[in-house]
């Protein structure tokens, strides 16, 4: 009977590779080799599968009767395809294997995640079908031919499935170049079983003794044992000398805006995509804009301890915790014990991932949801999450020119999350349409956006709304006296992502007709940063006080120019997913070592001693959180610390770790002649590496002020001995829309994808006033 499940195998995959090609709109050899590497990883899990089905299929062999014995074989195997056709739609729908976190979200959130999601498209109810017809067909076909089997291949089957388990799956790391392919190409029923059984064992660890930690950092005093992340809080105001004073003499309203899903990859200068955002893009050039910025979760279950409380994750999130979630001191408490009124808006059910529990141990005086809206306005039709985005800023819109200030408020968007529809939705396709133009976007590439129209409509769809609600309180007299915080809770995983650091990387822009100055700022910072920095802001510049001790993780956000890490923080990208741990210019992901680059990639590193390094502040930081799991106790006072005035710190905050090494592929944008029609680039690449460099293409590109790409203009191809440099001459037409100020990207640049592939210039500047005289 095997024969039957095979085949239906095969067809399940072919069904999956279908699918997923056709989402992604890839072309060329990419799918071929997708396709190879599963069916190879689905004939090992089917012969992994073979010695468990055959203890199992062995009652109903011994059913005497053909027909019953047949039927019950059927709905056995049936089961086996269907789970694992299952884990493909699930794959299809969320755009990530579904693994541990199954465990982590009651049967009510799940279905709200997926709510609107399921395609139910012919190809979609085929990928079900077709391997169950295969199966029945087969197994009928077989039974005919063969009625008495054979013990010699039921022998030789058995002995290979049990070999199968010594034998590695492969996963197509040499092959397949980025994470989408790779998350395609890879079984999802050999993924599920191994972070489930990854999940159960870190579930069942036992803690490490207190001493054994402090030990492995002897760089770092002990760990508190009934604290253990408490200590001194010196967060300097950097963001202090980039504002005025207030009209009034007040401190400032603060206003945090969360947009579900907003990545880098297609909000912002050079994004990797072409920015879907104009407005924000707007936005940025008025504003801090941090580059190079990193969500500290992937997904929204950490988005608001991490923004707001910069907490430690616990197990599973920190709001996992539920009723069990300590007080501790963040922005919201902090604010309200200083005379903020504060507000938060979402409009969705607050109750998912416990955030109305979590707002509510905050203070929050006037929390708003999907209960709270009242008359006159629409639910979306298409899903169960309740109001789209243009009812939720209609609802804020309302209350603010009743808002008392000062004020802390915060909202909470949501149309940028599967299913991906709302109500008049076509006149943002054909926004969408109009945004391909603008962008340029070559015709080879087409296919691959419009596969995705659905979600970069709904991209265009939310900026626009927040276009509406700047405008309109723009109007109002507290405007001139407010701060406007704007992030990703993380990237949205359904446009496919190159590298594993696109899940975190996230745009944060802060805006204010209180500042003095605009900036572009390339340090990395996370969300762990953001509350330290804005108390520290509010406290030394603004006349507020801080506490004297904090349980944060973040220790500010870095204002420095250069591309760079001061930084030491955990990341985790589901509730039950092992963290990644950065910390300078290390990353550390599933025991290995990656190295961050400029241009926010990773590239694997083989270095001992730094790996060695970033365990032991890794190991660090997973003790204190294992105490803390045991203590569920984040400072002495709770929510009410001791609240003192801002002090300058003692010395100033150092880059950690050794000095990066300039390994791979470098750039150097040595010197920018701008004329009155013309833009020369005089590039040196260099290879740091002691062996010949893969072969790249030098690239430059050309975008606005706002964002949008101009133009692009590659070199010919080359290829670097080691240790070598050459210098290359690029020239770009200048267009009208560089009359005042444009900026130059260039990098080293894939001959295929035309991705970076090393370390470049990112939007360098360039105005009437750059010569020839050398880079500004």
């Amino acid at each position: 009977m095997f024969p039957a499940l095979l085949l239906a195998q095969f067809a399940l995959v072919a069904c999956a590779i279908v699918n997923g090609v056709a989402a992604a709109g890839w072309n060329g050899s990419q799918p071929w080799a997708i396709a190879g590497i599963a069916s190879l990883q689905a004939l090992l899990v089917l012969l992994r599968a073979v010695p468990i089905l055959l203890l199992l299929s062995l009652p109903l062999l011994a059913l005497r009767r053909q027909r019953p014995r047949l039927a019950a074989l059927a709905v056995l195997w049936s089961l086996f395809i269907v789970a694992q056709a299952g884990l493909n739609q699930y794959f299809q729908v969320a755009h990530v294997p579904l693994g541990a976190d199954l465990f982590g979200y009651s049967a009510a959130e799940i279905r709200t995640t997926l709510s609107g999601g399921t395609p139910l498209d012919p190809r979609s109810l085929l990928a079900y079908l077709l391997p169950l017809l295969v199966l029945w067909c087969g197994l009928y076909v077989c039974a005919r031919r063969w009625v008495d089997g054979s013990r010699r291949w039921t022998s030789v089957l058995l002995i290979a499935g049990l070999l199968a388990w010594l034998a590695w799956l492969p996963t197509g790391a040499r092959t397949l170049k980025d994470d989408a392919a790779r998350d395609l190409a890879s079984n999802k029923l050999a993924w599920f079983c191994a972070d489930v059984w990854r999940w159960s064992r870190n579930d069942s660890a036992a803690v490490l003794a207190p001493g054994k930690a402090a030990a492995a950092t002897a760089d770092e005093p002990p760990l508190d044992p009934q604290f253990p992340f408490l200590h001194p809080e010196q967060t300097p105001d950097t963001l202090g000398p980039y504002f005025s004073p207030t009209s009034d003499g007040r401190p400032p309203n603060v206003v945090v805006i969360v947009v579900e899903g907003l990545g880098r990859s297609f909000s912002g200068p050079q994004a990797s995509l072409g920015s879907f955002t104009p407005f924000l893009d707007a936005l940025a050039t008025r504003s801090l804009y941090f580059d190079n910025f990193l969500s500290n979760q992937g997904r929204t279950f950490g988005v608001l301890p991490s923004l707001f409380n910069s907490a430690p994750f616990a197990k599973e999130g920190f709001t996992s915790l539920g009723t069990r979630m300590p007080p501790g001191p963040g922005l919201f408490n902090l604010l309200g014990q200083q005379g903020y009124h504060t507000a938060f808006y979402n409009g969705t059910d607050t109750d998912f991932d416990n955030e109305r529990a979590f707002m509510q141990l905050q203070g929050v005086q006037h929390l708003v949801d999907k209960r709270d809206f009242g008359p006159g306005y629409q639910l979306n039709p298409f899903s169960e999450w309740g109001y789209p985005d243009k009812e939720l800023v209609s609802r804020v819109l309302a209350d603010s020119p009743q808002l008392q200030a000062p004020f802390l408020l915060a909202v909470q968007t949501i149309s940028m999350h599967t299913a991906y529809k709302f109500p008049g939705q076509d006149a943002w396709r054909a926004r969408f349409e109009q945004r391909l133009r603008d962008l340029r976007i070559p015709d080879a590439q087409l296919a691959a956006y419009r596969a995705n129209a659905d979600i970069y409509s709904t991209i265009l769809y939310t900026d626009d709304q927040l276009h509406r609600y700047f405008d309109a309180v723009a109007k109002l007299p507290w405007y001139a006296n407010t701060v406007f915080v704007i992030t990703g809770d993380h990237r949205l995983p359904e446009i496919p992502m190159g590298e594993h650091i696109d899940r975190y990387h996230v745009p944060l822009i802060i805006f204010s007709p209180l500042l003095r100055q605009a900036r572009h700022v390339r340090a990395v910072s996370s969300q762990l940063d953001v509350a330290p920095s804005l108390l520290a802001l509010l406290s030394h510049t603004y006349g507020l006080k801080r506490p004297a001790q904090t349980p944060w993780l973040g220790t500010g956000l870095d204002l420095d120019d250069s591309f760079r890490n001061i930084h030491q923080l955990p990341l985790q990208q589901t509730k039950t997913s092992a963290p990644d741990y950065l910390a300078g210019r290390w990353w550390l992901h599933d025991g290995q070592l990656l190295e961050l680059r400029d241009g926010m990639h990773l590239t694997p590193a083989d270095d001992a001693a730094a790996r060695d390094w970033v365990a032991r502040h890794f190991l660090r930081y997973q003790q204190a959180n294992a105490i803390f799991m045991q203590k569920l106790a984040l400072a002495p006072g709770g929510a009410t610390p001791e609240l003192v005035a801002y002090r300058e710190p003692a010395q100033k905050v150092q880059p950690i770790g050794a000095a990066p090494v300039m390994h791979g592929l470098s750039t150097d944008l040595s010197e920018v002649a701008a004329g009155s029609h013309a833009v020369q680039l005089t590039v040196g690449f260099s290879n740091g590496d002691a062996q010949a460099s893969r072969a790249f293409v030098p690239l430059a590109v050309l975008t606005a002020e706002d964002g949008r790409e101009l133009q692009e203009v590659s070199g010919a191809a080359l290829q670097l001995p080691a240790n070598g440099h050459q210098r290359v001459q690029l020239a770009l037409q200048r267009p009208d829309a560089c009359s005042r100020r444009c900026y130059v990207s260039v990098f080293p640049s894939d001959p295929q994808t035309g991705k970076a592939i090393g370390q470049g210039q990112y939007h360098v500047p360039v105005d009437a006033s750059t010569t020839a005289g050398g880079a500004p």
